[in-house]
């Protein structure tokens, strides 16, 4: 026998047909204390064929029985129950009510006679319900997208490319998934409660990947991660994840382009969210709009005309009405003509109510605080950023004795909502130059004196946000700067003393540090928390001064040194390093922008077989170009034989015979720690020498 919910409110009218029309409620209504509900949902549950009669749960004013069928309950035997149902005879209906931790929560969702009610706790503890506008709880009626020009179809180069696992910010404090692989999901809100089996997305790998690359875009300015990986999403808690399922399957909405609770981001009971638009752009701008929902968006229509779906003007729309026909789609707080609301997207999305917050600002927002501009050999700029709130501007310093200035400013090549203005400025803060073109990147072209410049990179709008274009409101997103600076300092890795960039940033060239080198830099003992390393350099980092202690060598950026792994094993480095070198990549392919970041722990030990001792020296060390080699031990006829290894066992210098006292040249040699082997004709000893 179905588990049924009877509700009685006095001697009213019954709601137990589709044909009934309910009335208007405005009202809160009061249903009493969470502790009462909790017990009437309790005790009932237990009678035969689990039949509950309550004067309670599910009343939406006075005078009214709603009769529920239950299809599924969830409870702790404690704090927390929850019924998921439909109210029996009315078609497109169904309800939600829990009680946890004497809170009260849920809603009454009735799609033909577009009514919904909410559940509430107050401040004084007493519950309620309340008649609410349907779209404040549930995303309803989003538009299908029009199916896609040719182009998106698969292919044989996109059946056979192998997607791997991506996520656009580990480590972040909340988690989306895209599943696109299929997904049994029941006991949800969804289908009352009855299961669904969906069908895996009928999108390509490829496309697949571009369709993270839309959705993470889109949340660039938050400390969220966008993955593809089931483990990653697991590896957060219930209330900090969401599941965003892509499927032909729409038992969901049948006739949707998604769709998703409001709000539900954070209720830790494995509501997803759907969508069921195919093609890249139907997909990927659905699923940011049902994300957003969960997050708490409401739609953004019109007032006149009158419309729930505002698809945009020239070439812009906001995500959270339709924006499946344009090129720019960035969040909105209805700075458009009859915008229906002005609710602050990007402030509710980073809100304490979620956890997730906005991403760290990666770089400095004044001269005074910039970060170093990342560049490489003859002048090679490669410097990647995040504009992550409105207004926010990066500036990035360089030294240069003079000549051409040639930068790009660039936003992803697939779907950017940067819209960006590059600026270059002098020492004294005298601007040079300044790019907004049309379109969203900028260039910057110069010729400049000796001396140190800055360049600031911000987000701007176009035209008149009212009908013909955008603010600089939702022109956030990623960016990099590639180019060439004549005769610049190369700067080969930025050291932090925060996690995720934060505190103060200290550039390194390629070197060697001690422990007072980089105190004189402004690096305090133990304290460096993440750090940056530019294309085609490493950095090593060392537990002890002058190079001793366990080492560690890092290619690419790593924005918190707490939660590291080296072969499957945990590792913390955090305020762990007392000395430094920078130096150039001895990977066989030195690292490039997108390669994954890569960790190594390397030897640093000195081999025992030492035995000349204090009658060798080695001077000067660290040394520049040459290392005198003496000893006051007898040697074999006047003569020392010497050869020199890196860390990790590779020869540098091959066996070589000089006389004793002897400089030896090692001007080839990268800046770095090596092990030189000298042997006397009798004994051998093993040195650590140091390349600045």
């Amino acid at each position: 026998m179905s588990k049924m919910l009877k509700y009685i409110a006095g001697t009213s009218m019954a709601l137990l047909a589709a044909s009934v029309t309910f009335a208007q409620q405005k009202e809160p209504y009061r249903l009493g204390t969470p502790a009462g509900l909790l017990q009437d949902i309790r005790t009932q549950a237990a009678k035969p064929h689990a039949r509950l009669v309550s004067a309670a749960e599910l009343k939406v004013g006075a005078g009214t029985v709603l009769t529920g069928k239950v299809n599924a309950r969830h409870t702790d035997g404690k704090n927390m129950e929850s019924v998921i149902g439909e109210i029996e005879n009315v078609p497109g209906s169904s309800f939600f009510l829990q009680v946890k931790d004497g809170a009260v929560t849920g809603n009454i969702i009735l799609r033909n006679a577009k009514k919904g009610y909410k559940y509430y706790t107050d401040n004084t503890g007493t519950a309620f319900v309340k008649e609410v506008a349907l779209d404040s709880l549930l995303c309803i009626d989003y538009n299908k997208a029009p199916d896609e020009p040719g182009g998106r179809t698969a292919s044989a180069g996109d059946v056979a490319l192998a997607l791997p696992e991506l996520q656009s910010r580990p480590g972040a404090n909340g988690v989306v998934l895209l599943d696109f692989d299929g997904q049994y999901v029941s006991g949800t809100l969804w289908n009352n409660g009855n299961p669904i089996n969906a069908a895996a997305a009928n999108l390509t790998e490829a496309q697949q990947l571009e369709v993270w690359e839309l959705v993470s875009e889109d949340f660039r300015p938050f400390n969220l991660n966008i993955t593809n990986s089931e483990a990653v999403y697991n590896s957060y808690p219930a209330n900090r994840r969401m599941r965003c399922i892509f499927t032909p399957t729409n038992t969901a909405a049948p006739g949707a382009g998604g769709v998703a609770y409001i709000g539900s981001f954070n209720w830790g009971n494995e509501t997803p969210c759907w969508v069921f638009n195919g093609g890249v752009k139907g997909a990927g701008d659905a699923a940011s709009h049902e994300v957003g929902h969960t997050f708490g968006l409401g739609h953004d229509g019109r007032t006149s005309p009158s419309e729930g779906y505002y698809a945009g003007h020239g070439s812009w729309a906001p995500i959270m009405g339709v924006g499946y026909y344009v090129p720019v789609v960035q969040w909105s707080k209805g700075e458009y003509a009859s915008a229906n609301q002005l609710e602050d997207d990007l402030a509710k999305i980073a809100s304490s109510t979620y956890g997730v917050g906005y991403r760290a600002d990666d770089a400095g927002g004044t001269i005074g605080s910039a970060a170093a501009l990342a560049i490489g050999s003859g002048g090679a700029v490669n410097t990647a950023g995040v504009i992550e709130r409105t207004a926010d501007v990066d500036f990035y310093s360089f030294t240069t004795s003079g000549g051409a200035v040639s930068l790009n400013f660039a936003t992803p090549t697939r779907h950017p909502n940067l819209d960006i203005q590059a600026t270059l400025y002098n020492s004294g803060g005298g601007v040079i130059a300044t790019s907004n073109p049309a379109g969203l990147s900028a260039s910057i072209s110069a010729s400049v004196g000796a001396g140190t410049f800055y360049v600031a990179v911000t987000g701007v709008g176009a035209d008149n946000p009212l009908n013909t274009g955008y603010s600089n409101y939702g022109s956030l997103g990623s960016y990099a700067i590639t180019g060439t600076i004549g005769a610049a300092s190369a700067n080969a890795a930025t050291v932090y003393k925060d996690c995720n960039y934060g505190g103060y940033a200290v550039t390194l060239s390629p070197g060697s540090y001690t422990l007072s080198q980089l105190q004189a830099k402004g690096v305090i003992n133990d304290d460096i928390s993440s750090l940056k390393v530019s294309s085609g350099y490493e950095v090593i980092l060392y537990q002890d001064d002058n190079f001793g202690g366990a080492a560690y060598v890092f290619r690419g950026d790593f924005s918190c040194l707490v939660n590291l792994s080296v072969n499957g094993a945990p590792l913390n480095l955090n305020d762990w390093t007392s000395s430094v070198i920078v130096q150039p990549s001895t990977a066989a392919a030195a690292r490039t922008t997108g390669t994954i970041q890569y960790i190594e722990k390397i030897s640093n030990e000195v081999p025992a077989e030492s035995k000349l001792g204090a009658t060798l020296n080695i001077l000067p060390n660290p040394f520049v170009n040459e290392v005198v080699v003496r000893t006051t031990a007898t040697t074999k006829e006047g003569y020392l034989y010497v050869s020199v290894f890196s860390l990790d066992g590779k020869t540098v210098l091959p066996l070589k015979r000089i006389v004793n006292g002897e400089r030896v040249n090692l001007s080839n040699v990268s800046t770095g720690v090596y092990l030189i082997k000298i042997f006397n004709g009798k004994d051998t000893e093993i040195r650590k020498i140091i390349k600045q």
